[in-house]
């Protein structure tokens, strides 16, 4: 696996059971597709303020997933929006629905092979 730490949803693993961490994973494959596509259309559009809530909504629930690469990279597409210029970004967006799908697709694997009761 090179886009999810796996190690990320241990702590809620831990805390809160399997059911939890099935349904958080569960959760952000079936909402995230969603924050995708608004924060390229907003690119798109050159609005700021939905492209940075956007960003930053991916951001925050990439991190929890363990999808470290794209919160980084939703990190710096929310920098960008913040400071008003995010015009020179098209390379990151363009990249953006591919390192989603790759995250997604490992969230995926991982989903798999956690046990149900």
């Amino acid at each position: 696996m090179n886009s999810i730490n796996p190690n990320a949803l241990q702590p809620y693993l831990k805390r809160m059971g399997r059911a939890f961490v099935i349904d958080m994973i569960e959760t952000y494959l079936a909402n995230s597709p969603a924050l995708v596509d608004t924060l390229c259309a907003n690119f798109h559009k050159q609005n700021l303020e939905e492209f940075t809530r956007a960003a930053h909504i991916l951001k925050s629930n990439s991190a929890t997933m363990g999808a470290e690469k794209l919160a980084a990279l939703c990190e710096q597409l929310e920098q960008a929006g913040q400071s008003g210029r995010i015009d020179h970004l098209r390379p990151e967006i363009e990249s953006m629905p591919q390192q989603h799908r790759e995250a997604c697709h490992e969230l995926s694997q991982l989903l798999s092979k956690i046990p149900r009761d």
